[in-house]
């Protein structure tokens, strides 16, 4: 134990060391950005407009650096890691069209002025430095305007869909943004969007929040603006343009819905999505919190696989059967824990993939009941526990990420092994308090930023709010984090059980094999199941007695480990007929053995 308490000490001393290595700005951040884009069928070239709004947070502060993947006049050699050079996207993966080269990609800035007045600039190492004049103080307001051209490597997907049809379409998730827009390319600065589009007028356009203007111009050409009023990061920086047939099917709760489909794909787009948005809304809105954009669009995407959870337009690659109902359910999901609640670095990825996991979990607990959910969670269980057991090493959280390209590497560990830490949190302090400290988690860090200490303190708060309903070991969570969050490997647990008939006792026994010697701290529910009662007795003339309803079953007992082993001893009348150990699926990063004694 005092090994153990010394080892959590000295990791909670280290947590707010551990980020992921990017650049963090220094003196300034980003409020909003405007932008007017120019596209043509001509060529995949973009030309960019561009004011970026801002405040100094500090005096003295002579320049601005945003991320640009600059313009490469010759190929390089491929590096997945660079997010400036070509990759191919997961949608796009068998297309013949895929970008390889590197050679004539990137931007090329032209002009940079500060209110008005030319500055200095200089592109270098896929930054853009702008020389500024000196802040005079802290909470100052700066507003740049650039201008830039060239031909995105990546961020922005320019080419033919399956049916030939031309499409530009955003794909910029982790951290691709900057190969096509000049910004701090980052989650954890979030600002507010406006984007202008030039493009030719036989294309539709569709951008993250209100349709603020749409009008023809010459030669052929329409611009459509679209204004995002919501703080979001970069990579949520939606854009799609191209040939869509679109379907406005009603509102919720004053939330626009719409679709955005291939017009080839439109009869299975539109049902699919309009079957299934509303209930799956209805049901986030219910148990977090309000949703926070001015529209949802689902959007069918060129270049993506799967899904990408961009705020208020969410993409998808679904095959020509349709979209599925749990794919929407984990990509609105995200609409709260991702978008609105944004990881505040990558090193915590798994606040927004584990979360979308278990809460599309949860929906199928909701739309088909407790048994379908264990299955669910079992399936996930499964995954997360392989990939743990083959990679011990890895943890949930990064230490200090600095590849980005592999921030969901460990991909089973992310989605399906965060899920699992929300299934076992949950099992800690309890359902009513669980689905009260995701509230409060949403209420305070909604369109901003958090870290997983934010949802320690939002759980234990919720504890102490509910009361005697939480568990005391729900008051302080600093034992359950780090053993999930930043530790390999999972529980290795044996048990057995005997009935005491002389005692009239169940007696239970736990022990568990150290993980590179330490040992976890978790509860294990008992589950009792005792004989076939006799029938209910019938009344004198043999009919059934009306009103009987059996008694409720007494909640399933709990035994606490915390080192080596631990024993419960149940007080019971007779001999059970089975007895099982966690049969509710609470502890599912365990591999358990657990049978009777002989």
């Amino acid at each position: 134990m005092r090994f153990r308490l010394a080892w959590i000490a000295a990791l909670l001393l280290a947590l707010p060391l551990l980020a992921d290595t990017y650049p963090r700005p220094v003196g300034f951040v980003v409020r909003h950005y405007g932008f007017t884009v120019r596209l043509s069928d001509a060529n995949n070239a973009i030309t960019v407009q561009e004011t970026v709004r801002g405040r100094f947070t500090a005096t003295g502060i002579t320049q601005v650096a945003l991320d640009l993947c600059q313009l490469r006049t010759a190929d390089v050699p491929a590096d997945f890691g660079n997010p400036c050079l070509p990759r191919v996207p997961y949608g796009l993966r068998h297309a013949a069209n895929a970008m390889a080269s590197s050679a004539g990609k990137g931007m090329v800035v032209t002009a940079a002025s500060e209110d008005g007045k030319a500055i200095p600039f200089q592109q270098k190492d896929d930054r853009l430095l702008l020389t500024v004049a000196p802040s005079t103080a802290a909470g100052e307001r700066f507003v740049l305007a650039l201008a830039y051209h060239g031909i995105p490597a990546n961020g922005l997907l320019i080419g033919n869909n399956r049916y030939g049809d031309r499409e530009f379409f955003t794909n910029e998730w982790p951290d691709l943004a900057r190969n096509w827009l000049a910004v701090v390319d980052h989650p954890s600065m979030k600002a507010t969007k406006r984007i202008a589009v030039i493009a030719p007028r036989h294309y539709q356009v569709i951008s993250n929040g209100t349709m603020t203007e749409e009008i023809d111009l010459p030669n052929d050409l329409r611009k459509t603006v679209w204004t995002e009023h919501v703080p979001i990061c970069t990579w949520q920086f939606a854009l799609g343009v191209g040939p869509m047939a679109v379907s406005y099917f009603g509102q919720f709760h004053g939330i626009p819905l719409s679709a955005w489909v291939f017009p080839q794909e439109q009869k299975v787009g539109f049902a699919d999505f309009k079957r299934w948005t509303e209930p799956i809304l209805e049901f986030y809105i219910d148990h977090i919190g309000p949703f926070s954009y001015e529209k949802l669009a689902q959007v069918e995407a060129y270049g993506t696989g799967g899904g990408m959870e961009l705020a208020s337009d969410i993409y998808y690659g679904y095959p020509p059967s349709g979209p599925g109902r749990q794919l929407l359910a984990h990509e609105m999901a995200h609409q709260w824990f991702g978008d609105s609640v944004t990881e505040n670095d990558w090193d915590n990825v798994w606040l927004s993939e584990g979360f979308a996991t278990y809460f599309a979990l949860l929906y199928q607990e909701h739309a088909d009941g407790h048994t379908a959910f264990l299955h669910g969670v079992e399936a996930s269980a499964a995954q997360a526990r392989r990939y743990a057991e083959a990679h011990p090493d890895s943890t949930l959280v990064h230490h200090d990420l600095s590849n980005i390209s592999q921030v969901i590497a460990n991909t089973p560990q992310i989605y399906q092994g965060g899920a699992m830490t929300l299934q076992m949190l949950r099992g800690v302090l309890g359902t009513p308090t669980f689905w009260r400290g995701i509230r409060l988690y949403y209420k305070r860090y909604r369109n901003g930023n958090a870290t997983d200490g934010d949802l320690q303190r939002a759980m234990q708060d919720a504890c102490y709010r509910a009361g005697p309903a939480c568990p005391k070991q729900g008051l302080d969570l600093s034992w359950f984090f780090p053993e999930w969050l930043y530790r390999g490997g999972i529980m290795q647990v044996q048990g057995s059980w005997r009935y005491d008939a002389a005692a009239k006792q169940l007696d239970v026994t736990l022990r568990q094999t150290p993980n590179r010697g330490f040992y976890y701290t978790m509860p294990f529910q008992i589950g009792v199941t005792m004989p076939p009662a006799p029938p209910p007795a019938a009344r004198a003339r043999g009919g059934r007695r009306r009103g009987f309803r059996p008694p409720a079953p007494p909640p399933a007992p709990v035994i606490w480990i915390h080192g080596r082993a631990s024993e419960l001893k149940i007080p019971l009348a007779k001999a059970p007929a089975a007895v099982t150990l966690d049969p509710d699926h609470w502890v599912p990063l365990a591999r358990i053995r657990f049978g009777e004694a002989h």
